[in-house]
């Protein structure tokens, strides 16, 4: 049955602390993999061969699996009923072992060509290495497709805990990993000088975070349903299932298209530690919105995916208030917070353009965070063709944006970073305007009533992130240390976020008692 009032809070609160604890850890990883690879040859060939996997597994099947599981199970837990839930789930772990296993052989046996596409400017050495990563990393789609069913099944019964624990089990698995080879190999060592020891410790152990990361939610979800090998569907969930998973599909492949071509222009335009800058700076990205946006957005889903009428209208615009204010926080945060977090992830070796690639993506997050709300409120309406407008607009518009970039002349590490980085904030951007006229088209004008108080926060934000900014630069006051920039971003990570919330507070004060109530 689907909690409410003070729960949700609960589970928000959870939610959040438990991945700022993952996020956390996830820049301990990013810290190692700097200190044992840094922006080398090595870490472009390791990058782009563990982009793939993720790549062609949300082509195939994760955005199916994202779009159908949470609301199609929400509704069957909330009626109750554990053998339709059981079967629905069981149903999608077969088709997703099945697809995933037929992806994972392809991809191992066109290793070669396929790294050789994508790092089109790296030396044979680089693009050799590139390939046999990429055979051992081939065994993660299917473990992926798995934790997705996992986590919808975990979600859907209101249990948020391992979903959002098990990136720290990865992250400590990957970390140990990165810290026993930096005592093996040089940070920039040539790509051809690795032993096949070297090679199977960067394979292995980080395809060992990806098995730790799906397989206890598995088992956890075994408590609530009951898995077992079937392809049937019950009466007319499969059908429901394709119809989501369409969308999933559709809406997925804009995106998947636009980290390709990130990936592209990173390796032709940039130099070869370019994608690895990028990855760098896109981990950064990810931590403010995955700590103030994606928890709100987490917990309401299941609720809207059970509401109906009046209640669905309210929650929906007291949700995507929230998670618009976040956004726009959370841009400020990456903003101010770049030359410190600069510091930091290098490690005492200078990567260029780190700093730059960061805040030029920076106002992209407000589009991302709505766009990761958005689409499930519409998926949860089954509105299939709305969800693959919303993101085909926003991540289409990344790519016109990037192809804008190359016409234009981008070239050079910084130059490449930043382009990259504002065709994200562009691109994302529209596609949050997108998302919000797909629901409001959807569920009418009281979806989104009140949008305007959350668009009030900006000019607070602003002054609260000018004074921050001038807060950092004194602290830091010309220091390169990774201590001082620790301080510098608590201080001016303190002064943003305090007067966000006060500002929250005093303009929006109904949205935030909605998760209390």
């Amino acid at each position: 049955m689907m909690r409410s009032g003070r729960a949700l809070a609960g589970a928000a609160g959870l939610v959040a602390a438990l991945t700022l604890f993952s996020r956390v850890f996830g820049l301990l990883r990013k810290l190692s993999q700097s200190w044992a690879l840094s922006d080398s040859a090595i870490a472009t060939a390791y990058d782009t061969a563990n982009t793939v996997p993720n790549v062609l597994f949300e082509v195939a099947a994760g955005g199916a699996l994202a779009g159908a599981v949470i609301p199609i199970l929400s509704r069957f837990v909330t009626r109750g009923d554990k053998r339709l839930v059981g079967q629905t789930a069981s149903a999608l772990a077969t088709w997703i072992m099945s697809v995933g296993t037929g992806v994972a052989v392809v991809v191992a046996l066109l290793a070669g060509p396929l790294t050789a596409l994508l790092l089109p400017q790296a030396d044979p050495a680089t693009q050799h290495l590139a390939a046999l990563l990429l055979r051992v990393f081939a065994v993660q789609v299917p473990l992926y497709g798995l934790s997705v069913v996992a986590t919808g099944v975990l979600h859907s019964h209101d249990r948020f805990f391992w979903p959002a624990l098990s990136p720290l089990l990865s992250s400590l698995s990957v970390t140990a990993m990165f810290l026993l080879y930096a005592t093996r190999v040089p940070a920039f060592a040539d790509p051809g000088e690795l032993t096949g020891a070297d090679v199977a410790l960067l394979a292995w152990g980080t395809t060992l975070g990806v098995v730790l990361f799906s397989l206890p939610q598995l088992a956890v979800a075994g408590r609530y349903v009951r898995l077992r090998p079937t392809f049937t569907f019950p009466s007319g969930v499969g059908r429901e299932t394709l119809r989501l998973g369409a969308a999933g599909l559709g809406a997925l492949a804009a995106q998947q298209i636009a980290i390709i071509a990130i990936m592209l222009s990173a390796n032709h335009s940039g130099d070869s530690g370019t994608y690895a800058a990028f990855n760098y700076a896109y981990a950064i990205f990810m931590v403010p919105y995955a700590v103030l946006a994606v928890p709100i957005a987490t917990v309401t889903f299941p609720r809207i995916s059970a509401a109906m009428g009046d209640q669905l209208q309210r929650l929906v615009a007291q949700s995507t208030r929230l998670v618009l204010a976040m956004g726009i926080v959370c841009a400020a945060l990456l903003i101010v917070l770049a030359r410190p977090a600069k510091i930091v992830l290098e490690v005492g070796r200078d990567i260029a353009g780190l700093d730059a690639a960061m805040r030029s993506m920076a106002v992209g997050l407000i589009g991302f965070s709505l766009l990761y709300h958005g689409v499930r409120v519409l998926y949860a309406r089954g509105e299939a063709r709305r969800v693959i407008l919303a993101n085909s607009v926003g991540w289409g518009a990344v790519v016109v944006c990037l192809a804008i970039m190359h016409a234009a002349g981008m070239g050079g590490r910084t130059g490449t970073l930043t382009g990259i980085g504002i065709a994200m904030s562009v691109g994302l951007t529209v596609g949050g305007v997108a998302v919000l006229a797909m629901i409001r088209a959807s569920l009418g004008p009281q979806a989104l009533a009140g949008i305007a108080r959350s668009l009030l926060l900006a000019p607070v934000v602003a002054l609260a992130g000018a004074g921050a900014w001038a807060l950092v630069e004194w602290v830091l006051a010309g220091s390169s240390s990774i201590p001082a920039a620790l301080g510098a971003a608590c201080a001016g990570g303190v002064v943003i976020i305090g007067a966000s919330a006060a500002a929250l507070y005093a303009t929006d004060r109904q949205a935030l008692a909605s998760l209390t109530r």
